[in-house]
């Protein structure tokens, strides 16, 4: 149950965030996408009743690996251009695409989460909003931007779970912003070169030649190189093992632990 303050959300501006969370998340249903089932509210706060998916961030696996395998990343990459398809076939960018808003359930899929600056966009939208390391150009030029952001994040988000760190970082914004323009990519010698080319495709500065954003869609991210092997369908179907399952406790330890959820 996500618990919303009302006052909250007037104070940080965030009303026309969460209106669009819930219409987006009402209408979408997907294996990776995190489900709304209900929304309620009273005079204080606005709930939104969410799938249960208790096996915390991606970013927190993420940070106690260091850096996750090629196969590794693969399974999880793979699972996020399946849910972008699926999002950008119903004109929806998500927008905020990072470690933190990826979650694992109990068997360790994972589920996209947090929509709030996801948005409804058939040509373009000229809202500044992501996180800055995850920003493409266009956004930080202010030119408008579309579904092509999401390709842009996809690759960021690539490269910082082979290498373990974003590939454009500074103590300061702006910084980081004059590295996405400048757009010098430092891979680490690990990183095979598939990958690289990979991240590359996704990182181009010209998102009318972004992989992703091409005439083929997602269809040409699915088919490079380094996604040999994958079976999408069987992906999409949760028929294959995920390569981390994490330690949840049974619901009986959880009640025990959180004795105010027991009524």
């Amino acid at each position: 149950m996500k618990v919303l303050r009302k006052s909250e959300i007037v104070r940080l501006k965030q009303v026309e965030h969460i209106n669009s969370e819930r219409d987006i998340l009402e209408r979408v249903r997907h294996p990776f996408v995190v489900e709304l089932y209900a929304t309620y509210q009273d005079n204080l706060n606005v709930y939104m009743l969410l799938s249960y998916i208790p096996g915390g961030e991606l970013f927190s696996h993420l940070r106690r690996a260091g850096r996750f395998s090629a196969d590794v990343t693969r399974f999880y990459l793979a699972s996020i251009v399946l849910a972008i398809e699926y999002l950008h076939a119903k004109d929806t960018i998500y927008r905020d695409l990072k470690p933190e808003n990826l979650l694992l359930d109990r068997v360790g899929y994972l589920r996209i989460a947090d929509f709030g600056f996801a948005k409804v966009v058939e040509d373009r939208t000229f809202t500044l909003c992501g996180t800055p390391e995850y920003l493409a150009p266009e956004i930080v030029l202010s030119q408008g931007h579309g579904k092509a952001v999401d390709w842009w994040a996809l690759g960021i988000l690539a490269f910082e779970m082979l290498a373990g760190y974003p590939p454009f970082f500074d103590d300061h914004p702006l910084g980081i912003y004059e590295k996405i323009l400048r757009n010098e990519i430092a891979f680490p010698a690990h990183i095979d070169p598939y990958a690289k080319d990979l991240i590359r495709g996704l990182l181009t500065a010209d998102r009318s030649k972004r992989l992703g954003n091409l005439r083929g869609g997602a269809k040409d991210v699915m088919s490079h190189s380094w996604f040999a092997g994958v079976d999408w369908g069987s992906l999409e179907r949760k028929e294959i093992g995920a390569p981390i399952v994490p330690r949840v406790a049974s619901m009986g330890e959880q009640r025990r632990r959180y004795p105010c959820y027991q009524h």
